[in-house]
């Protein structure tokens, strides 16, 4: 209709109307542009604003599931450096009362063990492999998730390397450790034949700065990193809805 109008014109050398009749077509071509355009940023503002949401709420279920084994960790590490100070002290004035014992025999036992798996939240791997990592608007957030996937990454890697050549203790010193088949607090340990033979003092000693580094680089330093990402979440969600999620 537009066309058939403006031949129209130009054969009746009506320069104004054919002038007119060219402005309305270049506003409505801006128009449905502009349109178009603000529909797709609404689009994915929505799909950033789900994917945010999904993010969320897996860095929260995440970091719940993980706080029993954290606590446990660390709990560990702290048996572990009290038996490392009887060790130490053992057969001076200083030695340390009581004999370690219990739940001490258990970090001894299973200080070469790291249990804990490094993994990303699905949709931190679904948002840098598809490159839909741009759809967040907020780049201090972006950068904080992508840097997010790279310090799994380095963590998982740290597990993989302090296990390596690590000693299972109560295998090669069973004359010191007698491991219960019921439950690990309830092995026996001889902590000052321990204490006094200098090849298993080594090898504690061998053991033990791996598991610290496990507990607290590995063990906390996800944790501070996942409650970081999940602050940062709900502070960008909270500043597009008024309301962060509980």
């Amino acid at each position: 209709m537009i066309l058939r109008r403006l031949t129209k014109h130009v054969k009746d050398q009506n320069w104004f109307a054919v002038g007119l009749d060219f402005v309305i077509v270049v506003v409505g071509v801006f128009v449905a542009m502009q349109v178009a355009n603000w529909n797709s940023a609404r689009i994915e503002r929505e799909l950033e604003r789900a994917y945010l949401l999904r993010l969320h709420e897996e860095v929260s279920v995440t970091i719940g599931e993980q706080e029993s084994e954290r606590a446990d960790v660390l709990a560990r590490a702290k048996r572990l450096e009290k038996v490392s100070g009887y060790f130490a002290a053992f057969g001076t004035p200083q030695a340390i009362a009581p004999e370690p014992a219990g739940d001490h025999c258990a970090a001894v036992i299973t200080s070469h063990i790291f249990d804990a798996d490094i993994s990303l939240p699905p949709t931190v791997s679904e948002l840098i492999s598809t490159g839909r990592i741009l759809l967040v608007s907020n780049e201090a957030l972006r950068m904080q998730i992508v840097r997010f996937s790279q310090a799994m990454g380095e963590y998982g890697q740290l597990r993989h390397d302090i296990q390596i050549d690590r000693l299972v203790l109560s295998r090669k010193y069973p004359e010191f450790i007698r491991l219960s088949p019921a439950a690990r607090k309830e092995s026996i340990c001889d902590f000052p034949a321990m204490a006094q033979n200098p090849a298993f003092v080594n090898d504690f000693l061998d053991n033990t700065p791996r598991f610290y580094a496990y507990a607290a680089v590995v063990i906390q330093g996800r944790h501070d990193f996942q409650q970081q990402v999940k602050a940062a979440l709900e502070a960008e969600l909270g500043s597009t809805t008024g309301d962060a999620p509980k």
